[in-house]
């Protein structure tokens, strides 16, 4: 592609490389900018989780404008080949320059604290991220973050997630996905799908490896390291300083409503006052004057007479409301038996379309949703099997378009 054109955008070099695809970089020639393109790869033209994936990582941060999110600026096809044009951003992946033995503490500091407020401003639009690491935040020379692809599903393939955490092979024979593995919840491991509480685990994973240097949970196998998820403890959890070590570990329980609520807690938690309420004001009585030692004694009555006065002025309200009420019930009743009513004849709702059960859907088993009669998917994805909506629904499937089968 390097020295080509697709769309309007000139291929000028390529950025890297994935199991999903190629980052290239280019220039848009309508706007005259420098911009990155990332091409679906050849071999999932015609995979419709692919394609679905890209289009919702078009549609997700193409919704959030931050200075810590990369822009989405245009999403298209040509020639066949599907692809998204985003901002370019000049710099490396976190994950390449952490050391080891971990960055400097003002170094975690800084960065956490742009993830953070990244990651709690997406929160706020309602959309999660789904695979937050290390190699999709890049630092760039001023030392500021851009967080990358908002392109998971909150569905993790069933059979995908079977494969990688009952596999044997070492992490590396794994492939690509085993690169995602160290940042899953537990919850998602046992097969639920990804939420704004997964998001906040990884956090805690990335903030430690970005402390100490490594992670905090480790394993030769993926079925070692998901094991070590599900039931271990970080060992050096305690060589972190405040407040970042109870941020992390709270970020790190293992049952989810135990963890930071949401990324605004998050970004306070970094900051040292996450939710700790201190001591409030003295009560006026408990007060002495310096200057009269027995104005204490004073102060208690005015402070009465003055609570008299607010429940005298109270009851009066609570008086008048009551009357008030009465006084509409009243007429109300009066209406009701002196006014003639007029009827209506009601025009019946229209029947509303039913849901079929008994609809052959067919049911992609890699994505976990199912298609219906007539739709563009129906029967051409390489993994499925025909059946009934209801078994579909028996057995956790949801339907592709958010609308059942009629």
């Amino acid at each position: 592609m390097i020295g080509k054109t697709l769309a309007h955008y000139e291929i000028q070099g390529c950025l890297g490389e994935g199991g999903s695809g190629v980052v290239y970089r280019g220039r848009d020639l309508r706007l005259e900018r420098q911009v990155a393109i990332k091409v679906l790869a050849d071999d999932l033209r015609n995979d419709e989780l692919a394609w679905a994936r890209l289009l919702r990582e078009a549609r997700l941060a193409s919704q959030l404008n931050h200075p810590h999110i990369a822009a989405i600026y245009d999403l298209g096809e040509e020639e066949g080949r599907a692809y998204i044009a985003m901002e370019y951003v000049e710099g490396m992946p976190l994950a390449e320059i952490i050391p080891e033995g971990g960055m400097a503490p003002e170094q975690v500091a800084r960065y956490a604290a742009q993830i953070a407020g990244a990651l709690a401003f997406a929160h706020e639009q309602g959309i999660i991220h789904g695979d937050l690491k290390g190699s999709n935040i890049l630092v760039t020379p001023e030392g500021n973050i851009k967080l990358l692809d908002f392109g998971l599903g909150r569905r993790i393939p069933r059979s995908g997630m079977a494969q990688v955490t009952t596999s044997c092979l070492t992490l590396t024979e794994a492939g690509a996905t085993a690169g995602t593995l160290p940042y899953l919840a537990p919850e998602v491991l046992r097969g639920n799908p990804t939420s704004l509480q997964s998001d906040i685990w990884a956090l805690g994973v990335l903030f430690y490896q970005m402390a100490l240097g490594e992670l905090p949970f480790r394993g030769a196998t993926p079925f070692e390291l998901s094991v070590e998820i599900m039931v271990g403890k970080p060992q050096k959890l305690e060589k972190l300083a405040e407040p970042l070590q109870s941020t992390v570990r709270r970020c790190l329980e293992k049952n989810p409503v135990d963890r930071i609520p949401h990324g605004r807690d998050l970004v306070s938690a970094l900051a040292g006052n996450a939710g700790e309420a201190g001591p409030g004001p003295e009560p006026l009585s408990a007060v002495k004057t310096a200057a009269d030692p027995g104005s204490t004694d004073e102060h208690t009555k005015l402070t009465t007479a003055h609570s008299h006065r607010k429940w005298w002025a109270a009851g009066a309200v609570a008086t008048l409301c009551v009357l008030l009420l009465a006084g509409i019930y009243a007429r109300h009743v009066w209406v009701l038996r002196n006014v003639p009513h007029k009827t209506f004849e009601s025009t019946p709702p229209k029947p509303a379309a039913v849901e079929n059960p008994e609809a052959r859907v067919w049911v992609n088993t890699n994505s976990g949703t199912y298609h219906c009669p007539g739709t563009r998917w129906y029967g051409r994805t390489k993994v499925g099997e025909y059946m009934t909506q209801k078994q579909a629904r028996a057995k956790g499937y949801d339907p592709a378009a958010n609308r059942a089968c009629m």
